[in-house]
Order: C-alpha cells, then sequence, then structure tokens
C-alpha cells in the first residue's frame, strides 16, 4: 500500500511538473510572437546594425534588414566608426539606458533571418543566466570555418568541425560577434574595454580581432558564451557563405579540423 501511494504521489508530481513546463513554454512563445517587439516586458533588447561605409550586396540584406526593423524592436542608432570602437559605444549606450537588458548586435554583411531577435531571445528566456548567446556564422575567406572556437584536449581553440543538427545550445569557448545577443550583466560584470583587438601575436601574421578580445574576457570573468546551432546569418559577398561552403573545404582537403564531434550540446 505504502509503495502504491508513493508511485501515485510521484506521478501526479510529474504531471505537474509537466502541466508548469508546458505553460512556462507557452508564456515565452507569447511573448515572441508578440509586436511590437519594444512593448515586450522582458527581455528589453536594444538593437544596433552596425555600420559600413557603404551597404554592399543591398539586394541580398536590405529586405531582411526591413522586415526585421518593421516588427518595433528598440533601435540603438551610432554613426560609422572602427569596428572594436562601435561595439565598446554600444555597450556604453545599454549600461547608460537602465530600460535595455540585452544588447543584440547584427552586422551588415549577414544576411540574418527576419525572426532572429526571436530566435535568440528564446534562449533567455529560457534561461536568465545566458548572457550571451549568438548564432552559428562562417568566416567570409576560405575555408570559411565557424565563427566560434573550442577547447581540445590539448588545450588548444580549434573551430568546431560538427555540431548537433537538431539544433540547441552549444557552449564554446570563443564567440564571433556578427549576430550576437549579450546581457547588460555581461557589461556590468567585466571591465572596459569589452572589446579589442589583439596585437600579441602580429611575427605569427595572426590578427585576433575585437570578437576574440571580448572573448577572452568573457573567459576571463567566467562568463558562458553559447551558439544557437541551429541559427545561421550567411556571411554575404559575391554568394552567401554558410555550412555548406565550410564543409566543402574540408572535404576538398584544405585544412584540417580538431574532431568535435563528441561536443555535448546543453540544451
Amino acid at each position: 500500500m505504502a509503495r502504491d501511494n508513493k508511485k501515485r504521489f510521484e506521478d501526479e508530481k510529474a504531471k505537474q511538473e509537466e502541466a508548469r513546463q508546458k505553460e512556462r513554454i507557452q508564456n515565452i512563445n507569447n511573448v515572441l510572437r508578440s509586436l511590437p517587439i519594444a512593448n515586450w516586458a522582458w527581455p528589453r533588447i536594444g538593437v544596433a546594425f552596425l555600420k559600413e561605409r557603404s551597404l554592399s550586396y543591398t539586394d541580398k540584406v536590405l529586405d531582411n534588414f526591413a522586415q526585421i526593423h518593421m516588427q518595433g524592436p528598440i533601435p540603438i542608432f551610432l554613426n560609422y566608426t572602427r569596428t572594436d570602437l562601435a561595439r565598446n559605444k554600444l555597450a556604453m549606450e545599454v549600461l547608460k539606458n537602465p530600460q535595455l537588458t540585452h544588447l543584440l548586435m547584427l552586422d551588415i554583411d549577414h544576411k540574418h533571418p527576419v525572426n532572429i531577435i526571436q530566435r535568440l531571445a528564446k534562449w533567455v528566456l529560457l534561461d536568465p543566466n545566458v548572457w550571451v548567446v549568438g548564432g552559428l556564422n562562417f568566416r567570409r575567406s576560405y575555408p570559411h570555418d565557424p565563427c566560434c572556437h573550442l577547447f581540445g584536449e590539448d588545450g588548444q581553440i580549434y573551430a568546431p568541425a560538427a555540431w548537433d543538427k537538431n539544433g540547441g545550445l552549444m557552449k564554446v569557448a570563443a564567440i564571433g560577434t556578427g549576430s550576437i545577443l549579450i546581457a547588460r550583466e555581461a557589461f556590468e560584470e567585466i571591465q572596459p574595454p569589452w572589446f579589442f583587438n589583439k596585437y600579441d601575436k602580429v611575427w605569427d601574421d595572426v590578427w585576433p580581432g575585437e570578437d576574440m578580445g571580448f572573448s577572452q574576457k568573457c573567459r576571463e570573468y567566467g562568463i558562458g558564451m553559447y551558439v544557437d546551432t541551429s541559427l545561421t546569418s550567411p556571411h554575404i559577398g559575391e554568394y552567401e557563405i554558410g555550412e555548406a561552403n565550410f564543409k566543402q573545404a574540408i572535404d576538398n582537403g584544405d585544412l584540417q579540423m580538431h574532431d568535435m564531434k563528441g561536443v555535448k550540446l546543453v540544451s
């Protein structure tokens, strides 16, 4: 009898937890479906399109930017300036505005999915402790490796060669900033500059950009960085650059990638 009662209690508890989770997911979906985005109670996302001196390939990127803007996000406007300086200034804009909880930076040489705000916001709604999350993008120049890195067993940083095709968050050791959502807590925790270029490997002809500087700061401060493996904003050139181009470079034998197939997704 006692055993039966315990089982009924555990079954009822599991059903209640399942119902709570379904209600939570429903509430999150309701937020993500609501427009304008500026009316969301939380997260309050400031959206910035990082400007270049001119907008190239407008036929490929402009419509998506327009559709993102038409959803009514909170815009942060900044004049053209050096990229590392622009990102630091945007971080300062977030800190100066107590109403903003997050900064979303979208580079204009990418073709961003029109629902990119919702797809990245989903992760912070599911877990507010996710302070840094971006899309899985690929370098514009050959061999088009992923704009994120992982630590190998030897302690060195490598671009991942494989990931879960079903989508999820992959924790990374370094992250690109072409499409990245950052919580204000990260800027509050880290001492500026948040973004900086690194020149410690000049004689090796290696020139890490401001995204690698930001990633270094996140590691130093114990802030996790995550990539949504289902979300890509193709780099734009004469053609759209994504996963298929990277895989072709591997098939061509033009690079050797560290085998990271065993990387576990966190959600």
